[in-house]
């Protein structure tokens, strides 16, 4: 049975733990605000880690593919004037 009740915002909202187990939702909430509209969702009990994917990867290995050619022989080996133009 669908239960409703208007609430005066005050500070914030205070939603019942009672409303929380009748809508059999967890402890775990996900909360998804959009314009005009609050939604609670129950929120999965673990997260899993994602793996890299090959399109991943293959974006990472080409970030240095188009770079501007450095000034320095050795940029990696003198890294703060590279960066910063600061002399040693």
């Amino acid at each position: 049975m669908a239960e409703q009740q208007v609430l005066e915002v005050q500070q914030g909202i205070w939603i019942e733990e009672r409303w929380l187990r009748n809508a059999r939702l967890g402890a775990r909430l996900q909360v998804v605000v959009q314009p005009g509209e609050i939604r609670l969702l129950e929120a999965p009990t673990e997260v899993s880690p994602q793996e890299p994917s090959e399109t991943g990867w293959k974006v990472f290995r080409s970030l240095g593919q188009d770079a501007s050619p450095g000034r320095l022989i050795s940029a990696s080996a003198e890294h703060d004037r590279y960066l910063y133009g600061k002399g040693s």
